[in-house]
């Protein structure tokens, strides 16, 4: 298995970062074949989408999809491997709860945000905003 921190999910939040995982399973692991999945290989016309035997038509190409997304919020100081430390945490809950057929819900602890945010703050999370959308970070599990 593998998470990943999601760029697009990457934002400042009422005076935190916000970080999104995207959790991925590899092959054999249990529900692999439920996430890669075959897509077509560029966005389908409008004509496309209202008639499926033109969309069959269009070429297709495998990809993972998640089996699961997660967000929490750290301060702007977390360093980039307590990060991914926290996403492996949450992959192994989450994988748990999949591989048990149950609903996953990985819990965060309780999370306080800032009433008020400061230049020097802002400026903070700003930089580690910044940061985690180019840094790529990610961590396999097994």
């Amino acid at each position: 298995m593998l998470v990943k921190v999601e760029p697009t999910g990457i934002c400042e939040r009422k005076g935190l970062v916000q970080v999104r995982f995207c959790m991925y399973l590899e092959p054999g692991d249990y529900g692999y074949e439920k996430h890669h999945i075959r897509v077509p290989e560029r966005p389908l016309t409008e004509e496309e989408r209202d008639n499926s035997i033109l969309a069959d038509l269009v070429p297709k190409v495998w990809q993972n999809s998640p089996f699961h997304n997660h967000f929490i919020y750290v301060e702007p100081e977390t360093p980039d491997n307590e990060i991914k430390d926290i996403g492996e945490a949450h992959l192994h809950e989450a994988y748990i709860e999949w591989a048990c057929e149950q609903k996953v819900e990985p819990m965060n602890p309780t999370v306080v945000f800032h009433e008020s945010i400061n230049n020097a703050r802002q400026k903070a999370i700003g930089m580690k905003v910044s940061h985690l959308k180019e840094a790529k970070l990610e961590r396999t599990w097994r």
